[in-house]
């Protein structure tokens, strides 16, 4: 998968490790969802778990790139994090 479509689903993915360890919901609104969390992913971002771990394993093996992929993931994660507590901060 090209690397901005894996810097989306490691965003995702790491957002829904963080919600699992906080006992949440990745997506409360979505109640039509079923399955793992993870599913969730690979439905929103059209691919399959296969094409992920085929993808991870790329990159991994090109770390310049895996480097920088995770570079624009703690960017989107800090972005998440801003906008959570700008909501809290609101309510």
């Amino acid at each position: 998968m090209c690397r901005d479509t894996m810097v989306n689903v490691l965003t995702d993915i790491h957002l829904v490790k963080a919600s699992q360890q906080l006992g949440m919901a990745i997506n409360p609104k979505d109640t039509s969802h079923t399955g793992t969390p993870f599913d969730y992913v690979w439905t929103k971002h059209h691919i399959t778990q296969d094409e992920y771990e085929k993808s991870l394993d790329f990159y991994t093996h090109n770390p310049g790139i895996l480097d920088s992929i995770y570079e624009s993931v703690l960017n989107n994660l800090s972005k998440e994090r801003a906008e959570l507590l700008a909501k809290r901060r609101f309510k």
